[in-house]
């Protein structure tokens, strides 16, 4: 089984590393024909991100030596190894071609319109980036990437518990001032479309990492994911169906630029399901209650409906987070998938831990 698991995993990342190499090959192509982009602005900058980036092999060989022989669940590697593989692809998606001259234009200052808090940190940061942007970006990547790295290699220790303060000072950082708060401030905004912001969901799996570092604190992660996906759900409930936002009479449709029209098949399901928005709107509060409700009384389904609701979103309505044109992360629907696959794991170890402990009562019982 484990086998076939490392073949698939295997299989997933090298579909990813394909789709990346057909990312970057259409944008070179595309903003290499904009009259004021130039080869030689992109190649000084991968030159400086390559160079900071050469130590990265080195790091991880150190670390993977010196803590080879620490074990873990099988719950907690999965997560570890999943955030630390979706931080290398932001790094990733972090330097694609016009993240340098157009993240602020279309990331950033569409967000200005949002009112209130959200106008004021934006401006801030579009004000920082524009100081700078390649140096901002390359910044970016760099910390994304050594994150990433450090998350693969470490498991226990100061270095790892070093890495997870980073990981979660980066991601508040991400959130208020790259997301703007991840739409919880704004209007029409959806659980669809992304909210309440990827990286909270990082956020969540370093707290996860960090309580799981001792032996026995398998419970902790349960409750953790919890109580914040009760909480993602009840924060989705509230948008969706609040009338201002508009989804009774009109779901949103994404138009998502990408290689070969690959998203095609998501838009023409947007606009398809939007032609029956308030029907179908009906059916995602349901969903979104029935998942409430699961969670609550924690019915062994719950994480099961939050991860295929979670999967539907994010490639329907979040593009496959990656693929879409200016794409820094995968979006929220994977990364909660990804927790909801290291909940249901987790549950199944502390099922069998039970099971090993009632076995073990009797020949105790026996021996004294």
């Amino acid at each position: 089984m484990k086998s076939i698991l490392k073949v698939m995993a295997l299989i997933l990342v090298a579909l990813m590393a394909i789709l990346l190499g057909i990312i970057f090959y259409f944008e070179f192509r595309f903003y290499l024909r904009l009259p004021f982009i130039k080869a030689s602005d992109f190649l000084l900058f991968y030159e400086e991100f390559l160079l900071s980036a050469l130590p990265a092999p080195f790091i991880a060989v150190l670390f993977l030596k010196g803590q080879s022989k620490i074990k873990e669940s099988g719950s907690r590697t999965f997560l570890r190894l999943a955030l630390g593989i979706m931080w290398i692809l932001d790094a990733i998606l972090q330097v694609q071609p016009e993240m340098n001259n157009l993240f602020a234009q279309y990331n950033l200052i569409p967000m200005l319109t949002m009112g209130f808090p959200v106008t004021q940190v934006i401006r801030l940061s579009v004000n920082v980036w524009n100081r700078n942007p390649p140096l901002m970006d390359l910044a970016a990547a760099v910390i994304q990437l050594y994150i990433g790295v450090l998350y693969l290699t470490t498991k226990k220790g100061k270095i790892f518990y070093f890495i997870q303060a980073v990981a979660i000072a980066w991601c508040a950082v991400i959130w208020v001032f790259g997301e703007g708060f991840g739409g919880v401030f704004t209007l029409g905004s959806s659980f669809l479309t992304g909210l309440p912001g990827s990286v909270i969901f990082y956020l969540v799996g370093a707290v996860v990492l960090i309580l799981t570092a001792g032996d026995g604190n398998s419970t902790r992660a349960e409750k953790t994911i919890r109580y914040v996906t009760i909480a993602t759900l009840l924060i989705s409930l509230g948008f969706q169906v609040y009338p201002a936002d508009g989804f009774w009479s009109s779901l949103p449709v994404n138009y998502f630029p990408s290689p070969f029209g690959f998203l095609g098949f998501a838009i023409s399901a947007e606009i398809r399901i939007s032609a029956f928005s308030s029907l179908l709107n009906i059916l995602f509060v349901v969903v979104i209650v029935a998942g409430i409700v699961l969670w609550v009384f924690k019915n062994t389904y719950a994480p099961a409906v939050t991860l295929c609701f979670s999967i539907f979103a994010w490639i329907i309505y979040q593009g496959l987070g990656i693929v879409a044109q200016f794409s820094t992360d995968s979006n929220t629907g994977l990364i909660l998938g990804i927790l909801m696959v290291a909940y249901m794991l987790n549950a199944q170890e502390i099922k069998a831990s039970g099971k090993k402990t009632l076995s073990l009562k009797p020949s105790a019982a026996g021996g004294m």
